[in-house]
């Protein structure tokens, strides 16, 4: 039996906010993938800034408005358990930055935290209703205790 290919993690940083190493970044989408039960595939993770965040935003989910992370499922159909994943997750690094000041925790952590959020929704998470959302806070909690950054729950 042979091993599953590791998930492609690509990152593209396209602000000038907030510098988190691309290795943390791939460690909390691999982990995030791997909690969710597809830790193969490929993902593309992108860090913007607000202004690019508003665009896509409005664009894309038709908000005015910024917003912490945007996922898109580019799989070929419905995914089940053990699927490989194929996406991409924005994250706003803008939003973070905020956020943690706020929230009383480092911005580089906030920002992992999105990364985690938007994979966990490409591995079927969701956070649409009161019982799905303690199941995507638990697992956003476990994963970022994984890679040993702090918060969990956005």
């Amino acid at each position: 039996m042979t091993a599953p290919a590791p998930l492609n993690v690509f990152i593209t940083d396209r602000q000038r906010t907030l510098r988190v190493p691309d290795e943390r970044v791939r460690e909390a989408a691999e982990a995030a993938a791997g909690y969710a039960g597809g830790p193969s595939g490929g993902l593309s993770v992108v860090i913007v800034g607000d202004r690019r965040m508003r665009r896509l935003n409005r664009e894309f989910a038709g908000v005015s408005g910024t917003t912490d992370v945007l996922a898109f499922d580019l799989s070929e159909g419905p995914r089940a358990g053990g699927d490989d994943l194929a996406g991409e997750v924005i994250v706003n690094a803008s939003l973070a930055v905020r956020e943690a000041g706020e929230r009383g925790r480092e911005a580089a952590d906030e920002l992992l935290l999105y990364v985690v959020h938007g994979v966990l929704h490409l591995g079927g998470y969701r956070d649409d209703d009161e019982a799905a959302r303690r199941r995507m806070r638990a697992a956003e909690r476990a994963v970022m205790r994984k890679i040993g950054a702090g918060g969990g729950g956005a």
